[in-house]
């Protein structure tokens, strides 16, 4: 096998055991790798009767085929599972330095099962693993454990560890890699709090990996990377960071502003844009492993009621969750709760919209004082959302931790009001991009997408923007972002592409400069799966597919393929009002061309099997 090694270690955290075992070599061309792949394995093993932190329940950290490559953009890794804050199919995506540690161990992946008996430690060197004890580090801050971490195994081992929420199984905590990246959405962080995996230590000895045509790839490779770096989004991503287009997405309607009940507020367009984070607080900037687009940001904020050292500084998702979303255009503030955040070890979208809603649920008097521990939730009350509710949260302290930990949707659940003023897809959060300012066709992907609301699950947000263009399949047109015309026929492409590139751990902003053509050199040339164009896109469509398969398996039907009444509302202010997306009619339009039964929500048996998937057709369809 090339660029793939085939093999991945299970992990049995009951037993306290680890094994080798090397997958089956078409699960790799089927499925590519990362999500796809884990999905499968998933698909192959996963049991739909479990909680999800249930011991048994597996955890899988996959790498796409091109990780360890000095490529930009190839330095991603996926981590996938059973999601404890939605009960069915979830997957994330991490940059930074695993994936290349990982695959120079002469490995693909991380099966994890069972709970260790005591806090610990997954300690991977090479290809052998060790499960060592951890109760020094547990109830520790993600700082303090990563440094601490460093100071044990060196400066050079990877880690990913997890804060005091998931210790607390706050649903939606997240998994850091060396302190800065984090693998944010569906609540995995939580997965390991449950199995008493407090971090993960990855060290390799060699840098080498095997290609099937290094000369073909080589050629690729200094082509893309000089594309890559020279491009205009990636010189405006290098200055400005994920924030850079704050400003232009404020006047478009695609910010959203206290919990989606407005699309406009204009002080937010310089307030809180990439160029007032660079002008203001940014004092270097950093990358994922071989990028040369270095989109991430260290900041200081140096005086001031929200001042902190260096140290990493808030993507796009943070700035918006912790400002116009909760009612604040306060920079400052958002840095350091993007901070707080990641030290105890939560996911900065799913907080903001779960905070988001309770403060409007306490506007409405449907959350009463009794039920918050008497803390007002007031919009834009950075104070007390630093300070007191992130804390409560992350360590489920009184009412108001224990119902904000589980989520919006949970939270208006407990308390039996303000469900249709939730915002989300099948339970998870949705990202800070509104469809009605955005592009309606983010809407759609938003209730098709397999782990719920995302926006980074496929291309679909670049596509609507004018920036991805795909004329070697077909794909060429041009879209009104605010209009639901030809959404589902860009979307039949955009989840196909998108499952490709997930599967692959292939960043979203260096992926603008790879054509389709390229891609099918990469795959060939590095993994030697010996794909043309159609196989290619067989190949996205069969990770998307398997994806729904298994949701289908946790009771999800086409109903669930939706979204909130407050995100079908028509847009509220600027270039956004009156704008109403028409889901209803994009969701049937993009079941005919996907070949989706509108009732189950699954593919049809014809479906499967164009794309060779006759014996998951026959589970299904019996």
């Amino acid at each position: 096998m090339k660029g793939n090694t085939g093999k991945v270690i299970n992990v049995d955290l009951t037993a306290g055991n680890a094994h080798i075992e090397t997958l089956p070599e078409d699960y790799y061309s089927q499925y590519i790798g990362g999500s796809g792949l884990a999905a499968k394995i998933f698909w192959e093993r996963g049991r739909f009767d479990l909680d999800p932190l249930d011991p048994a329940a597996m955890l899988i950290f996959m790498n796409g085929p091109f990780a360890g490559l000095r490529l930009s953009g190839a330095s991603r890794n996926s981590v996938a599972g059973c999601s404890p804050l939605t009960g069915h199919w979830g997957d994330s995506s991490c940059g930074g330095f695993l994936a290349p540690e990982l695959r120079y161990c002469g490995l693909d992946g991380l099966v994890i099962t069972g709970r260790a008996a005591k806090p610990s430690l997954l300690l991977v060197e090479d290809d052998q693993a060790q499960i060592v004890d951890a109760g020094n580090l547990w109830g520790r801050g993600t700082e303090e454990t990563t440094r601490t971490l460093k100071e044990r195994y060196g400066k050079n081992a990877r880690t990913l560890v997890i804060g005091p929420a998931a210790e607390n199984l706050v649903k939606y905590s997240l998994i850091l890699n060396e302190g800065h990246h984090a693998t944010g959405r569906a609540g995995f962080g939580t997965l390991m709090g449950a199995k008493q995996l407090k971090g993960i230590v990855v060290k390799a000895s060699r840098k080498t990996m095997e290609l099937a045509d290094p000369g073909t790839f080589e050629e690729l490779r200094k082509d893309l990377n000089e594309r890559i770096k020279e491009a205009l989004a990636s010189n405006v991503l290098h200055e400005d960071g994920t924030a850079a287009n704050l400003m232009g997405g404020v006047y478009s309607g695609d910010v959203p502003v206290r919990n989606w009940t407005s699309n406009f507020w204009e002080e937010a367009a310089d307030a809180l844009s990439g160029g007032t984070l660079t002008e203001k607080y940014l004092t270097r900037r950093g990358a994922c492993a071989y990028c040369g687009i270095a989109c991430k940001r260290y900041v200081e904020v140096k005086e001031g009621p929200f001042a902190i050292p260096e140290g990493p500084g808030p993507e796009y998702e943070t700035i918006v969750s912790f400002g116009t979303l909760i009612g604040s255009i306060d920079l400052a503030a958002a840095c350091k709760a993007g901070r707080v955040c990641n030290d105890l070890g939560i996911d900065s979208i799913s907080a903001g919209g779960t905070i988001a809603w309770a403060m409007e649920a306490w506007e409405r008097g449907e959350l009463k004082p009794e039920q918050t521990d008497g803390v007002p939730l007031m919009w834009g009350d950075m104070h007390t959302v630093i300070d007191v509710i992130l804390p409560k949260i992350a360590h489920r302290e009184g009412n108001l931790g224990q119902l904000l930990a589980e989520g919006s949707v949970k939270a208006a659940k407990m308390i039996g009001k303000g469900l249709e003023y939730t915002v989300h897809s099948k339970g998870l959060e949705a990202p800070m991009h509104d469809p009605r300012g955005g592009g309606h066709g983010m809407a759609l992907t938003y209730a098709v997408g397999a782990r719920g609301a995302c926006h980074v699950a496929d291309p679909m947000l670049f596509m609507e923007m004018g920036a991805r263009y795909y004329p070697e399949i077909g794909f060429e047109y041009v879209l009104e972002p605010k209009s639901s015309e030809n959404k589902a026929e860009a979307a039949t492409t955009a989840v196909v592409l998108g499952a490709i590139e997930n599967s692959a751990c292939f960043c979203n902003f260096a992926d603008a400069e790879v054509t389709i053509p390229n891609w099918v050199t990469l795959f060939n040339s590095v993994a030697g799966y010996g794909w043309d164009v159609e196989e290619l896109m067989r190949a996205g469509r069969r990770v998307y597919f398997l994806k729904r398969l298994i949701n289908h398996g946790y009771g999800l039907t086409a109903k669930d393929d939706a979204l909130t009444p407050r995100m079908l509302e028509p847009g509220k202010g600027g270039e956004a009002e009156g704008s109403r997306v028409d889901l209803a009619f994009m969701k049937t339009r993009f079941y005919e061309l996907m070949g989706i039964d509108p009732e189950k929500g699954i593919p049809v048996r014809e479906a499967l099997e164009a794309c060779g998937m006759k014996e998951e057709a026959n589970r299904v369809w019996g």
